[in-house]
């Protein structure tokens, strides 16, 4: 836990150090900061698996964890505000170099770039909150905690839930019924038919054609 508090009083110190022109250098520094922080969380969770009281000695690491993410994210985000009021200025000396000289106010073009530096800036804004939130949600996910499950005894196989057995189908009568009555009919025609035909030919010896099932 030592290092945990050197780490912290280490976030409070680094803005000291931050130039402008220097801003590459104090990202990295940042990340390094913030990947040293997790691999020492991980160690403590480690070694407070060796303690009687494991729960409690994860949730003391994991709030020092959060808090040196929280220091490193103020720095971050102290670094990228002062990153966008640099390149708001560029642009606004942009502006003004591109107007000077010029009757009646500045150029189509310097105009659309003074109208687009608030926007991107918004935009910067919006993209610095959202990593915050990850970084957040990390700290507090960041690693489950594995004793409370070891103990923890394993859940029976869930018993399954009874199947619900297919409706029957039951027969349509009507429709068999009406099948019936047209194939009844057709023998009916055909009998006829053929009654005539052996009534013409003189052949009154046909026998009747049987009922269909």
């Amino acid at each position: 836990m030592n290092k945990f508090a050197f780490l912290l009083l280490a976030c409070v110190a680094v803005p000291a150090w931050a130039q402008p022109g220097d801003v590459a250098a104090q990202r990295a520094q940042i990340a390094a900061e913030r990947s040293r922080a997790e691999a020492e969380f991980e160690q403590a969770h480690k070694a407070c698996y060796q303690k009687f009281a494991v729960n409690d000695c994860i949730s003391d690491a994991r709030a020092t964890l959060r808090q040196v993410l929280a220091g490193l994210r103020q720095q971050e985000l102290a670094l990228n505000d002062a990153e966008r009021r640099r390149r708001a200025a560029e642009r606004m000396r942009e502006i003004e170099s591109r107007s000077a000289g010029r009757e009646g106010g500045a150029e189509p073009g310097g105009q659309q770039a003074q109208q687009r530096a608030p926007q991107e800036t918004q935009q910067e804004t919006q993209q610095d909150t959202e990593r915050g939130s990850r970084v957040r949600d990390t700290a507090k996910a960041a690693p489950p905690q594995r004793a409370a499950s070891a103990q923890a005894p394993k859940p029976r196989r869930a018993a399954q839930a009874p199947r619900t057995p297919k409706p029957v189908e039951r027969p349509d009568t009507e429709e068999n019924e009406r099948r019936y009555n047209e194939r009844l009919q057709q023998a009916q025609e055909h009998r006829a038919k053929v009654e005539k035909r052996a009534a013409q030919s003189g052949n009154k010896d046909v026998k009747p054609l049987p009922v269909p099932p």
